[in-house]
């Protein structure tokens, strides 16, 4: 399955190493988190950046408007 980089739209595999977002590990947890590949939109960290600081304006609203868990 390959898909488009919502930023250069250059064609990139969401299962591969360099799609982005990518999993991490929670210390706290003692887990890693995977990033299911549906959910990788980015060919590289780059593009995801880029992205994020030329949307910022639509992400601060997104994530302003989902609240903080901790104070829910």
């Amino acid at each position: 399955m390959r898909k488009y980089c919502l930023n250069c739209g250059k064609k990139f595999y969401p299962k591969s190493y360099s799609a982005y977002p990518q999993g991490d590990y929670d210390r706290e947890a003692q887990q890693y988190l995977e990033v299911p590949a549906e959910h990788r939109h980015f060919h590289s960290l780059s593009c995801m950046r880029e992205w994020l600081a030329r949307n910022h304006e639509a992400f601060t609203l997104l994530l302003t408007s989902m609240g903080n868990n901790d104070r829910n």
